[in-house]
Parts: C-alpha cells; sequence; structure tokens
C-alpha cells in the first residue's frame, strides 16, 4: 500500500488537530441544542487501522504494483510527466580506446498521467453524533469504513481498467487492461476448468509476448481468484500425482509471483517482468488513503468526514512502444 511522505503525514494530523481545536472553541457556546465533539487520538487509530485492513483485502492488485514502485507528487501537480526515450549512440571497439563513433544524443517525447482525486464523504447530524458520544464511542467507525472501502474498490477498478473520464490536456489514465502499449494475446481457453497443459499454454503466450518486448525481468502473473481457486484445487495431470496446477506453475523460473485479484476478470491473464525493478512505471501518490474531517465553524453543522485518496497508476513505455505488460485473454 502507499507509504504516508513527512509533509502527507504532517497535513492529515494538521487538518485533525485544527477540527480539534475548532470542536473546543465551539463548546463554550453550546447549551443544548448543537454538538462540540472533538475526535480522540484512540478513534483516529481505530480508523486508520481499518483503511489498513481495507487496503490489505481489497487492494491485491494496487498493493503489488506499490509496494514495488511509489512516485510522491504534490497536490498541485496535477499531470505527471514521464519520458519515452528513443534508441541513441554507437559502440566502438578498438585497442587504442580512440572512439570515432558519431556522439549521439537520445530521443525523448513525454507522455503524461492525471493525478485524480477519489473521495466519499460520511455525514452525520449534530445531534447524531450526541447519541453515538453518549453509547461511549467518538466515531461510528462501521459508517466511515464504508467509504474507505468504496475508494480502495475505485482504487483497485483503476489500476486495472483506468479512469477513460479523467482527461487532462489529452492525457487520461490507463490501466493493466487498457495500456495502449501493453501487449496483448488470446488462449481461447476457460481457465477454471482447463487441464494443466492448457494451463501451461497459457501461460507460455504471456511470457513469450513480454519476450518479444524486452521484457526479460521474471514475471509477476495476475490472474482472477476464481482461476486461481481452481488452479490451486486441481492436480496436474495423472502424471503429475498429489501436484496441483498452481504448483506446477509455479516451478516455472521465469515466474516471480502469482498474485490472485478479484476484480482481474475470468480467463484473464496479466503478466508484469521485473516488477520490483520499476520498469513498468510507477504508482503515482499525493495522497495515500486516509479519513480527514471537514472544518465546522457551527454547533449546528454536519459532522462530515472524508474518505480520500489522490493517487494514479503511470504505466510506462519506450519510444519504440515496448512495454513490461503483456495481457492475455480468452479471445
Amino acid at each position: 500500500m502507499l507509504k504516508f511522505t513527512d509533509e502527507q503525514q504532517a497535513a492529515v494530523n494538521h487538518a485533525r488537530k485544527s477540527f480539534n481545536a475548532r470542536q473546543a472553541q465551539l463548546a463554550g457556546d453550546i447549551s443544548i441544542v448543537g454538538n462540540a465533539a472533538a475526535v480522540p487520538l484512540d478513534a483516529w487509530r481505530r480508523v486508520d487501522g481499518v483503511a489498513t485492513q481495507i487496503q490489505r483485502d481489497l487492494l491485491a492488485v494496487f498493493n503489488s504494483l506499490s509496494a514495488a514502485s511509489q512516485t510522491p507528487v504534490g497536490v498541485g501537480d496535477i499531470v505527471s510527466y514521464f519520458g519515452k526515450i528513443g534508441d541513441s549512440n554507437e559502440v566502438s571497439v578498438s585497442m587504442d580506446g580512440r572512439n570515432a563513433g558519431l556522439q549521439d544524443q537520445a530521443v525523448v517525447s513525454f507522455s503524461g498521467t492525471p493525478i485524480p482525486v477519489i473521495d466519499s464523504a460520511s455525514r452525520f447530524g449534530w445531534r447524531q453524533m450526541a447519541v453515538i458520544n453518549k453509547g461511549q464511542m467518538s466515531l461510528d467507525t462501521s459508517a466511515l469504513a464504508n467509504g474507505l472501502r468504496k475508494v480502495a474498490e475505485k482504487a483497485e477498478d483503476m489500476v486495472l481498467n483506468g479512469l477513460s473520464s479523467i482527461v487532462v490536456g489529452g492525457s487520461t489514465i490507463y490501466g493493466l487492461r487498457n495500456f495502449p502499449d501493453r501487449s496483448t494475446d488470446t488462449h481461447g481457453l476457460t481457465l477454471d476448468g482447463a487441464t494443466g497443459a492448457n494451463w501451461m499454454v497459457a501461460v507460455q503466450k504471456v511470457v513469450r509476448k513480454l519476450f518479444a518486448d524486452n521484457a526479460y525481468g521474471r514475471m509477476t502473473l495476475f490472474m482472477n481468484l476464481q482461476d486461481y481457486t481452481y488452479a490451486d484445487m486441481n492436480d496436474f495431470s495423472a502424471a503429475y500425482p498429489n501436484k496441483t496446477i498452481l504448483q506446477r506453475l509455479r516451478e516455472i523460473s521465469q515466474i516471480e509471483a502469482i498474485i490472485p485479484a478479484s476484480k482481474v476478470p475470468a480467463n484473464e491473464l496479466i503478466g508484469v517482468a521485473g516488477l520490483n525493478t520499476g520498469g513498468w512505471g510507477t504508482i503515482l501518490s499525493a495522497m495515500p488513503l486516509v479519513t480527514r474531517p471537514k472544518m465546522r465553524h457551527n454547533a449546528e453543522d454536519d459532522f462530515v468526514f472524508t474518505a480520500m485518496m489522490m493517487a494514479a497508476p503511470q504505466f510506462r513505455s519506450d519510444a519504440n512502444g515496448q512495454s513490461q505488460i503483456a495481457h492475455v485473454t480468452a479471445a
């Protein structure tokens, strides 16, 4: 999952402390109507703990990518650009070390990725908060968890399918399944029911597509959770007693890891070469998943808590359209 920079953590802490300070100011003006409930540190710890657990449960693909490569950006960075490097330079081989080759310069073009705000707000009336406080609670974590879950689900969907609704200066957000420079192929199989030999054919297609793009790093393979479970529970063949399809796939030296993900569609295999090298791209992070309070100016204002994340995947390719990503589907 995304890590907070010192600046991001300070911004969250400041928002929460300012909220509590304002509640203390409002408390002196309340008789019966209105509320000025501060949120203590232990309540925020419970909320942050819920956010961490939700991310561990839901963000199979997002967390794998962000753990390998994440790039902090500022809130004011609406679009982040990366350079596509063209081929350049000649190599000279000699005994005297005199290089008579051309001194060349790489051709660089730039491609951008917008960084959106993904948020979901939970609202409580001042009297509703009074009821919650009377029950010896500071926050309704179940209601806040729903907003956190919605944001996390959108983040996982974004790294797979992109966000075509976000366009800034002609740049949009692509996912693993629609990145234009990914390599694609078809295997024509229903994996939930396929033989071990057919599974090998499908996975070989992913590996070969990566090799064709000069992506030789060991592959991380993302697949549908149900397909993964089938491979984990069924034998590869009668020739391999007590060995499942999944165990056989893990014996392939080119495979670094196999990640099951509920959001990856059935029968689809997505391979990323050299995940930990970051050659595939990065997750841009202006703010990891967090809950922050909206400032209240009157004792009868609603309490509003916003679950938010500012992040986007940035998948990269070179000037020849070669990437570290391969996507193989049934058809």
